[in-house]
């Protein structure tokens, strides 16, 4: 538990990092709702509500909901570690920019149409864990390239893999708690 505190403070930059990248992607979501809403509403009717389709078909009860869910974003999840991590954090920014501004937008579109107070019931009670381990994915992802190009001394990659496992085990872990949460508590202000 010691090396799990200890490597969240050594990594507080890359976590920094990774949140200001989502928050400004966020941001500029929210700015595109304001002025291009309709667009985006077009495009969230034609391509994401049809993902959101193909994920939640079978989920005929909250613990199958819960699988669908958890699949769709621990498969997110893998990516941003994976590819995240042999591209040296490239593919874990594109994924933090797109969500966020995917957040950003739709939540200013549904504020619109619903409720402020409905939006952010829908969006924050698995979006905090949610958000929370993509940011920690990221920062896992880029662990190598840190210690690597920006290290003072010798890389070592002994010591940089542990903390890219730690990194990456706490964010899976906080993947399966979102997905528990959306499906079981988020559901039921959906309804």
């Amino acid at each position: 538990m010691k090396f799990v505190a200890q490597t969240f403070k050594t990594e507080k930059r890359l976590i920094l990092i990774s949140f200001l990248i989502f928050a400004l992607s966020c941001i500029l979501g929210i700015v595109a709702g304001l002025y291009f809403g309709d667009e985006i509403q077009k495009f969230i009717t034609q391509y994401v509500r049809k993902l959101f389709e193909n994920i939640l078909k079978n989920a005929k009860s909250p613990y199958l909901l819960f699988l669908a869910i958890l699949k769709n974003n621990m498969k997110v999840y893998l990516i941003i570690i994976t590819a995240g991590t042999l591209t040296f954090g490239l593919v874990s920014v594109f994924v933090l920019l797109t969500n966020g501004f995917i957040v950003g937008a739709v939540a200013t579109i549904s504020a619109k149409q619903i409720s402020i107070v409905k939006t952010l019931l829908l969006i924050l009670p698995h979006g905090i864990f949610e958000i929370a381990a993509f940011i920690i994915g990221s920062a896992a992802s880029a662990i190598f390239l840190e210690s690597a190009v920006f290290s003072k001394e010798k890389p070592n990659l002994n010591i940089a893999f542990k903390r890219f496992l730690t990194l990456a085990i706490c964010g899976a872990i906080l993947v399966v708690f979102a997905a528990f949460i959306e499906a079981f508590v988020t559901s039921s202000f959906a309804k």
